[in-house]
């Protein structure tokens, strides 16, 4: 091939590259440090997404997504201007850090030949450029954008398949709410368990500042309570409003109170005793 027609060849590469980069659209580049809020730089990565718009070179933007790593709070990333563009043009940026989505903003990009910083594209919504959205461009906030309510949702206690409405409601083995089965009559145990009324175990009495019936002379020790006390535990029995203690004044066996030796009750002296009592 003589130099000629090599010359001609690499001038007419350059001629096309030369019309490849006429043909690209002006970019604006937004440059910014970010921090957090308690001061120091933020750091993780934007994902920037848009819709397919016309620049206003009439380059056509297919809709796409582009990821800049954000290092010690530098931002840096050159983006086709939106405010000149075709109608509904925007860009929604996601910042994610520690593998999540920490915030997500809306941008309207303005043609510049100057750097802009962040807050010189943020918008509060899509209306503000007066963009029209439907359904589908509509920015939605997904789950794990909001910090902690994935976390929230999943302790909640969520509807079994026994939930019924207008039911009394208790939790399952799963964690689950279901409801109590039984008739309307019925009365709901603290284990989800429906039946009659008075059924499923006896009912607690109590007995408060009781006499014992027995002699009080200063030989007798032995009392008898008109119940016995259960549990045995609940028994408080004084003697002249002093409270004894058991194994040490006294031992009670059913209903009965046998006083030791060195507590047998004299004579004048006031005896009394309050406990519970399994009810019929």
């Amino acid at each position: 091939m003589s130099a000629r027609r090599l010359i001609f060849v690499f001038v007419a590469v350059q001629a096309v590259l030369g019309l490849r980069l006429e043909a690209a659209p002006p970019l604006t580049q937004i440059y910014d440090t970010l921090y957090k809020a308690d001061g120091t730089p933020f750091t993780g990565s934007a994902t920037i997404s848009w819709r397919s718009f016309t620049a206003a070179d009439a380059s056509n933007i297919p809709a796409n997504s582009m990821t800049v790593q954000v290092v010690g709070g530098l931002l840096r990333v050159r983006l086709v201007p939106t405010t000149n563009a075709s109608a509904n043009a925007y860009y929604t940026a996601r910042f994610n850090a520690d593998g999540k989505v920490q915030f997500t903003e809306l941008w309207a990009v303005p043609p510049s030949n100057l750097a802009l910083a962040v807050k010189d594209v943020r918008i509060q919504s899509a209306s503000t450029t007066n963009l029209t959205l439907d359904s589908e461009t509509a920015v939605q906030v997904q789950i794990s954008d909001v910090i902690g309510l994935t976390e929230a949702l999943t302790d909640r206690p969520t509807r079994s398949i026994a939930f019924q409405p207008n039911r009394a409601a208790l939790i399952d083995a799963t964690g689950a709410i279901a409801s109590v089965s039984g008739s309307e009559g019925d009365c709901v145990h603290v284990d989800g368990t429906a039946g009659p009324c008075g059924a499923g175990g006896s009912s607690v009495g109590f007995v408060d500042m009781e006499t014992p019936s027995g002699t009080v002379n200063g030989v007798n020790t032995i009392f008898v309570l008109s119940q016995a006390p259960f549990p045995a535990t609940s028994l408080h029995l004084f003697r002249n409003g002093i409270l004894q203690k058991p194994s040490v004044d006294y031992v009670l066996s059913g209903n009965g109170v046998t006083f030791l030796a060195v507590a047998t009750p004299q004579a004048g002296d006031i005896l009394s005793a309050s406990y519970r009592t399994a009810g019929q």
